[in-house]
């Protein structure tokens, strides 16, 4: 049996879903009580504050947690309900034509498939769910009385972390695979496509120089 991954932002849809789906959710509730950190976010770029932190240390990824902590205090259950919404009116409207294609046809081939993702884990579950697929892994909001506390429930699922995860989902569930497949569309997934046996890199209009000196394979969409 082989384990796929992908990636989702950019692989399996064709944009960032994270930081939308935190102005999804603000616009359909109108809040705009933690409005000040978009001042707050301008004031680090104009100063280059933000490039320095971000070339110092990318898994930090400052620009998302400060867009995660406007939607603070906003209910769980809210939450739930958009990420449905949020599949219906953006993430289905805007799949990649090919790669869906492609993950539909690993679905009819009964791969065993893992959709792996820095987007926020309430609309990434509701997709996984939608398809049928074996599992999901995506960054998770933190909580406190069932509402949001604008950060993150343990680590960005970015960089190695992934790698970590699968890694800790294969051993807990007692899995063994005759090959692994990732597919990406992103540098920053690099652990998780060099620890794949086939590495896949998902590349609008050309080729990645990066993924061609990986020796990858890519797919141009």
């Amino acid at each position: 049996m082989k384990l796929v991954i992908f990636d989702f932002c950019e692989t399996l849809v064709n944009f960032q879903t994270a930081d939308s789906f935190v102005d999804y959710i603000k616009e359909k509730e109108k809040y705009e009580k933690y409005n000040w950190v978009n001042t707050v976010t301008k004031i680090l770029i104009q100063t280059r504050i933000l490039a320095l932190i971000s070339k110092i240390s990318p898994e930090l990824n400052l620009s998302k947690r400060l867009k995660l902590m406007q939607i603070k205090g906003i209910s769980n259950k809210k939450v739930t309900e958009y990420a449905e919404k949020f599949y219906a009116e953006k993430l289905l409207p805007n799949l990649i034509p090919s790669l869906y294609a492609q993950f539909q046809s690993h679905i009819k081939n009964k791969d065993y498939i893992l959709i792996v993702s820095g987007g926020y884990a309430p609309y990434i579950k509701f997709f996984s769910k939608k398809h049928m697929i074996n599992g999901y892994f995506g960054t998770e909001m933190a909580s406190n009385s069932e509402k949001l506390t604008g950060f993150f429930l343990g680590k960005d699922c970015l960089f190695q972390q992934k790698v970590v995860l699968i890694e800790k989902y294969i051993k807990d569930n007692h899995l063994k695979f005759s090959e692994t497949i990732a597919y990406s569309d992103s540098k920053t997934d690099l652990p998780l496509l060099q620890w794949a046996d086939e590495a896949i890199v998902v590349s609008k209009n050309e080729s990645q120089a990066w993924a061609s000196s990986y020796g990858f394979k890519e797919i141009i969409i």
